[in-house]
C-alpha cells in the first residue's frame, strides 16, 4: 500500500513538473520584462574579450567583482557557448520553475514530512510576479534557500566539518545568486538553531514537574544543550561578516534613495497575493482562494493543537511522566510561525526600493507562507491530504492556464516587435526611445499593469551582431556584470517605439527610416559617400604622428585626436593614445608614430572594391631599459585577422606588413591591439597606405550631387 501511494505521489509530481515546464518550451518567447536584457548582457560578457567587438569594448567595461547577482548571468554565459540565446534562457527558466517545488519537497521531507503534500505549492509559486519581471537570480535563490534549510535540518544534530563545508558552499551559492535570500538564510540559520536549543534547554530545566536532579544540575545540562548551537553560530562568523559587509556597502553607497509604500498598498498587495500576479488581475482570485485555504489550514492547526493538549490533559499521562502542559502548547514547529511573523513584519517595515535595488516587499511576501508550511498540522487522515493536494493542484493548473493564455497572445506581439529589419551590421551602436517601452499589446487588448512584456525586446535584436546598446539599464548599476565605459556616443541605429512616434522631430535629418512594423520604426544614421578629394590616383597614404610632427609630401597626417569624420577617416575609439617622434627620422614618412595600450580603431571611408593595404610599425627604444623586449602587434581589418602576433624589435627601424581586402560597405575599419604585458603592453603604429587593385576608383555620388 505504501509503495503504491509513494508511486502515485512521484507520478503526480512528475506530471505537474512536465505541465509547468511545457509553457517554457512550448512557446518561442517566454514574456518577461528583464529576461531579454539578461540574455544580452550575458552575451556581451561572453564576447567582450574579442578585440573585433570594438563597439562593445568601447561602450562597456566589465564589472568583474564578486557581488550577489552573478549566478544567472554566469550560467547564461556558459550556455551561450553551446546553445542559441532563447534556448539558453529556457534552460535558466527551467531551473527557476523546476527547482522551486523540488527544493520545497526536499525541505519539507526533512523538516516536517507530514506536511510534504504542501510541497505542491512550489508549482503555484514558481510562476510568480518576480519570475515574469525577469528576476531570475532571486527566483533561483529561493530554491537555494530551501535546499540549504532542508540540508541543515537533516544534519543539525550531528554537525561535522564536512557538513559545515556543504552549508558554506550552499551559503556562497546563495550569496552569489541574491543578497536578499542570503540575508534571510543567514537569519534562519541563526534563529532556528537558537530556538531549537533554547526549547530543549527549557524542556530539560522546567519541562517536568518532578525530577530527581537538582535545579543546579538541570541548569548546567541546559547550558550544555546550548553549546553545540553556539559552536555552530561561531562557525557562521564569516557568513555574518559577508552579510554585514555588503549591507554597509549598500547603505554607504545607496542608503539615501529608499522609498516606502503606504500601508494601504501593502495591505492590498498582501491580501490579494499579488506576488503571484504578473500580467492580469484574474490571478488575484486564485491568490485569494489560496490565502483563504491557508487561513483554514492555520485555524485547523490551532484547533488540532488545542485538541491534542486537551486529550493529553484528560488522559492523565502528565501525572505519570510529570510533563508540563506548556510543552504541548509550544512545539519546535512554532519556530516557523515566529519566522513567518518576523518576515511579515519586515514586509510591512522595509522600503519598497533602496540599497541599489527594488521590489523588496515583493520578495518578502513570497517567503512568508512557504516558510510557514512546517507549522501546519492537519494530516488527520490520508483523505485530508488528498483533499489538500487536490486543491493545490487545481489552483496551480488554474494559475498556469491563465498564464498560458497570456503567453499565447503576447507571443504574437513579441514576434511582431522583433520582426524589425535592417539591424544586420556588426559592431554598431543602437539606441531606443523610450529605453523601456510599456506599450499596449494588440493581442492582449489591455496594458499590462505589473510587468512590461516589451520592456527590453530590442536587446534580443542586438545579440549576435556585436551591437552596443545605449539604453542598457543593467550597465547603469553596480550589481550587474557590466558598466558603461562611454554612454554618450552617437548611435548608428535607433528603434522608436510607437508611443514615441510623435516625439521624433528632427530625427529624420540625421537618420533614414529603413523599416517599420506595428510596434516600432528602425532608423539608420545617414552615411556620407567616400570623399574623392582624399585620393590621389588610386592610392591614399596616412602618416601617424604627434601634433608637432612633420608630414611628408602626399601623406595625410593622423594625430592622436584625429576623430573619424563621416565619409573621410579617423579614430573611432577615444581610448588614450600618445604620439612618438624619432629625431633621426623626423623628415621621413613613418619616422614617427602613435602608440597606445588599449585597443585603437581607425576607420577610412573608401569606394567598394579590392585593395592592398600596407601597414608600417615601429618600436621606439628611448623609453626602454637594459633589456628591451619586442612589441607584439595584432590587427583586425573588417573582421578578418591579417596580422597576428607580429613581433616588432625595439629600435630596429620600421617594419611593414601587407594584406589584401575586399570592401563591400564603403568602410575599412582596422583594430590594432597588443597582448603584451607590463611596460611592453602597447602597440606602435607608424601609418599605412591603401592602394586599389581594381584600377580606377568609382565613388558613390553624394546626396548633394544627386540633387
Amino acid at each position: 500500500m505504501k509503495a503504491r501511494q509513494l508511486s502515485v505521489g512521484y507520478i503526480t509530481v512528475i506530471v505537474m513538473l512536465v505541465l509547468h515546464l511545457l509553457p517554457v518550451w512550448g512557446f518561442k518567447y517566454f514574456p518577461t520584462q528583464d529576461g531579454l536584457s539578461h540574455i544580452y548582457n550575458s552575451y556581451v560578457v561572453k564576447e567582450y574579450h574579442k578585440h573585433e567587438n570594438y563597439r562593445l569594448r568601447e561602450v562597456y567595461e566589465l564589472n568583474a567583482t564578486i557581488f550577489p547577482n552573478w549566478t544567472s548571468h554566469a550560467l547564461l554565459v556558459v550556455l551561450l557557448y553551446v546553445f542559441p540565446p532563447l534556448v539558453c534562457e529556457k534552460i535558466v527558466l527551467t531551473l527557476c520553475i523546476g527547482l522551486l517545488p523540488l527544493s520545497l519537497f526536499y525541505f519539507l521531507n526533512g523538516v516536517a514530512r507530514k506536511n510534504v503534500v504542501f510541497g505542491l505549492l512550489g508549482f503555484l509559486y514558481a510562476y510568480n510576479y518576480l519570475l515574469h519581471m525577469g528576476f531570475y537570480n532571486f527566483v533561483l535563490s529561493m530554491s537555494l534557500f530551501f535546499f540549504t534549510m532542508g540540508y541543515w535540518w537533516r544534519v543539525k544534530d550531528r554537525l561535522r566539518l564536512p557538513n559545515i563545508v556543504v552549508i558554506y558552499i550552499l551559503l556562497l551559492a546563495t550569496y552569489l545568486t541574491h543578497y536578499h535570500s542570503y540575508a534571510l538564510l543567514v537569519m534562519s540559520l541563526t534563529f532556528f538553531p537558537l530556538f531549537s536549543s533554547v526549547y530543549d534547554a527549557l524542556c530539560g530545566v522546567w519541562g517536568y514537574k518532578e525530577t530527581s536532579k537538582p535545579l543546579r544540575d538541570r541548569l548546567k545540562a541546559g547550558v550544555a544543550t546550548l553549546k553545540p548551537t553556539l559552536t555552530f553560530l561561531g562557525a557562521l562568523v564569516p557568513a555574518y561578516f559577508i552579510l554585514f559587509s555588503y549591507y554597509f556597502y549598500l547603505t554607504n553607497t545607496h542608503g539615501g534613495d529608499s522609498n516606502h509604500k503606504g500601508f494601504e498598498w501593502l495591505n492590498d498587495y498582501f491580501f490579494s497575493m499579488k506576488s503571484l500576479v504578473a500580467f492580469r488581475d484574474d490571478h488575484i482570485l486564485i491568490g485569494r482562494v489560496l490565502l483563504g485555504c491557508l487561513a483554514v489550514v492555520f485555524v485547523l492547526t490551532v484547533i488540532n493543537r488545542i485538541r491534542q493538549c486537551y486529550q493529553f490533559r484528560k488522559s492523565g499521562k502528565w501525572k505519570e511522566t510529570g510533563e508540563r502542559l506548556w510543552m504541548r502548547v509550544v512545539t519546535r514547529m512554532d519556530a516557523f510561525l515566529l519566522m513567518a511573523i518576523l518576515i511579515t513584519a519586515m514586509y510591512y517595515i522595509a522600503p519598497w526600493s533602496g540599497y541599489s535595488g527594488g521590489w523588496i516587499n515583493d520578495r518578502f511576501h513570497l517567503y512568508i507562507f512557504l516558510v510557514l508550511i512546517p507549522f501546519f498540522a492537519v494530516n488527520l487522515h490520508r483523505y485530508i491530504n488528498y483533499s489538500v493536494a487536490g486543491i493545490i493542484i487545481a489552483l496551480s493548473l488554474w494559475h498556469l492556464g491563465y498564464n498560458v493564455h497570456t503567453y499565447t497572445l503576447l507571443n504574437r506581439d513579441i514576434a511582431n516587435a522583433l520582426s524589425s529589419q535592417g539591424l544586420y551590421e556588426k559592431d554598431t551602436i543602437l539606441t531606443s526611445e523610450p529605453g523601456e517601452w510599456n506599450g499596449l499589446s494588440d493581442s492582449l487588448g489591455f496594458e499590462s499593469k505589473y510587468v512590461e512584456p516589451f520592456g527590453h525586446t530590442e536587446c534580443l535584436l542586438a545579440v549576435k551582431m556585436g551591437i552596443a546598446y545605449l539604453d542598457n539599464y543593467e550597465a547603469n548599476t553596480d550589481h550587474f556584470p557590466l558598466r558603461y565605459k562611454q554612454k554618450e556616443l552617437p548611435a548608428d541605429f535607433a528603434i522608436i517605439w510607437r508611443t514615441e512616434y510623435d516625439d521624433v522631430a528632427g530625427l529624420e535629418e540625421e537618420y533614414d527610416l529603413i523599416h517599420s512594423n506595428d510596434y516600432n520604426r528602425v532608423y539608420r544614421r545617414k552615411r556620407a559617400a567616400p570623399d574623392p578629394q582624399m585620393w590621389d590616383g588610386t592610392v591614399v597614404a596616412f602618416d601617424m604622428q604627434p601634433k608637432d610632427g612633420q608630414t611628408a609630401s602626399g601623406y595625410i597626417p593622423v594625430h592622436v585626436d584625429t576623430i573619424y569624420t563621416d565619409g573621410k577617416y579617423g579614430w573611432l575609439t577615444v581610448s588614450e593614445r600618445e604620439g612618438s617622434q624619432r629625431e633621426s627620422e623626423v623628415s621621413q614618412p613613418y619616422g614617427d608614430s602613435i602608440l597606445g595600450k588599449e585597443d585603437g580603431v581607425f576607420r577610412v571611408a573608401l569606394p567598394n572594391g579590392r585593395y592592398e593595404v600596407i601597414c608600417y610599425f615601429s618600436a621606439d627604444e628611448k623609453d626602454e631599459e637594459d633589456e628591451p623586449e619586442p612589441l607584439e602587434i595584432n590587427l583586425i581589418a573588417n573582421g578578418e585577422k591579417p596580422i597576428q602576433r607580429l613581433q616588432i624589435p625595439v629600435g630596429n627601424g620600421t617594419i611593414e606588413r601587407r594584406y589584401n581586402i575586399t570592401i563591400t560597405n564603403e568602410l575599412l575599419t582596422q583594430v590594432i591591439y597588443t597582448r603584451g604585458k607590463g611596460k611592453h603592453k602597447r602597440w606602435d603604429w607608424s601609418g599605412f597606405t591603401i592602394a586599389s587593385t581594381d584600377g580606377e576608383l568609382r565613388f558613390r555620388p553624394s546626396e548633394k550631387d544627386e540633387e
